[in-house]
C-alpha cells in the first residue's frame, strides 16, 4: 500500500527531509503590510526573507492565507488520490489556523469524488484519508510528521500509524525562545496567544528578559523567563538532553531557527544535546524556521520539540 503525508508549510522540517520522503507541502501565503510572500519551505527563499528583513517592525499588520478547502480538494483529486492509496494530512494546531478546518471540509468532497478518477486509470478504487491536527506549532508539528515517515518506512498499516500518531500528538512538547518580543506581543496575541502581556513585553524589552514559551495540546504558555536569548536556548537544549536520557516516545528531536540553521550548532548546550542524541540513536532534525512562524514569533527565534510522557520543565 502506498501511504503519503501532506503538511502545511508551517511544519518545521528540513527541505531535504521532506523531499527525500516525498512529504507534500501545502504552501501558505503571507500578507505583511502591503506585501504578499509565499511560504513553500524553500530554503533559499526563506533565508532571503530573513537576510533582507522583509518583515519589519513597522509592519504591525500581518496575516497568513492558507489553502482553501477547494485548493486542498484539487491537490488531492489531481495528484494525491493517484499517487497514493492512503494519505495522512497533518496540520498546525486548529486554534491558530483554519488549515485543519479547511482540510476536514475538503476531505468530505475528496472521499465522494475520488473513485471515478482511480477507476479511469485502472487502479483499485479504494482510497483512504486521515486529517489530524497536530495540536501544536512549528517543530511540534514536525515531530509526529517525522514519526509518520519512520512508521511508513517500517511497513506500518494506516490504522497502526493513525493510532500511534494520535498518541504521539498528545505527548509532543514544544519550546520556543524568541529573539525579540515585538512579533509575539503585536501579532501572535491576535491569534489567541496570551503568553506575553504588555507588562512582560515592556520589561522584557528593557532588561533583555526572554520568555520560554511552551505548547502542548493546543495551549501555549510561558514556563520560564531568563536573561538573554542564549541563556534560554541553553536551558531548553539541556532540558531536551535530560528528557532524551529519560526516554522519548519517538526517536527524533526537531529544532528550527529563524536564520541560518548552521548557527544552531554554535549555540550553548547544542554540543551536549547532539552527543546524547548520537549516543541514544535519536535524530536531530534542524531546519530554518518557516516564514509563517517568523511573522508570528519574530526572526531569530529558536524552537525545539520532542515527544515524551512528561515535559520535565
Amino acid at each position: 500500500m502506498r501511504i503519503g503525508i501532506v503538511v502545511d508549510s508551517a511544519c518545521d522540517l528540513p527541505r531535504e527531509f521532506l523531499d527525500r520522503h516525498d512529504v507534500v507541502v501545502m504552501p501558505i501565503t503571507l500578507r505583511i503590510g502591503e506585501n504578499l510572500i509565499e511560504d513553500q519551505r524553500d530554503p533559499g527563499a526563506t533565508q532571503n526573507f530573513y537576510a533582507t528583513h522583509l518583515d519589519r517592525k513597522s509592519e504591525d499588520f500581518a496575516e497568513s492565507i492558507p489553502y482553501s478547502p477547494t485548493q486542498i480538494e484539487m491537490l488531492f483529486l489531481e495528484r494525491l488520490v493517484i499517487d497514493y492509496d492512503y494519505v495522512f494530512c497533518l496540520t498546525i494546531t486548529a486554534t491558530r489556523s483554519p488549515i485543519f478546518t479547511h482540510a476536514m471540509q475538503a476531505s468530505r468532497a475528496i472521499l465522494n469524488r475520488y473513485k471515478p478518477i482511480r477507476r479511469a486509470l485502472g487502479m483499485t478504487e479504494r482510497f483512504g484519508l486521515a486529517v489530524l491536527s497536530t495540536r501544536n506549532l512549528f517543530t511540534g508539528q514536525a515531530v509526529p510528521v517525522a514519526e509518520a515517515v519512520r512508521l511508513i518506512r517500517l511497513g506500518g498499516t494506516p490504522s497502526e500509524i493513525g493510532m500511534r500518531l494520535q498518541h504521539l500528538i498528545e505527548h509532543t512538547h514544544t519550546y520556543l525562545v524568541p529573539a525579540d518580543l515585538f512579533h509575539i506581543y503585536k501579532r501572535a496575541s491576535r491569534k489567541g496567544d496570551t503568553s506575553i502581556g504588555w507588562g512582560s513585553y515592556t520589561l522584557g524589552s528593557w532588561l533583555d528578559v526572554k520568555p520560554i514559551l511552551y505548547c502542548n495540546r493546543d495551549v501555549t504558555s510561558t514556563v520560564d523567563k531568563v536573561r538573554g536569548f542564549e541563556t534560554g536556548v541553553e536551558k531548553i537544549f539541556s532540558l531536551a538532553a535530560q528528557r532524551l536520557l529519560a526516554g522519548l516516545e519517538a526517536p527524533s528531536v526537531c529544532i528550527s531557527y529563524g536564520g541560518e540553521p548552521v548557527a544552531v550548532t554554535r549555540l550553548p548546550g547544542y554540543r551536549q544535546l547532539a552527543k546524547e542524541a548520537e549516543d541514544n540513536g535519536v535524530s536531530l532534525l534542524i531546519s530554518p524556521m518557516s516564514k509563517t512562524a517568523a511573522v508570528n514569533v519574530g526572526p531569530g527565534a529558536l524552537s525545539l520539540a520532542f515527544a515524551a510522557k512528561q515535559s520535565m520543565h
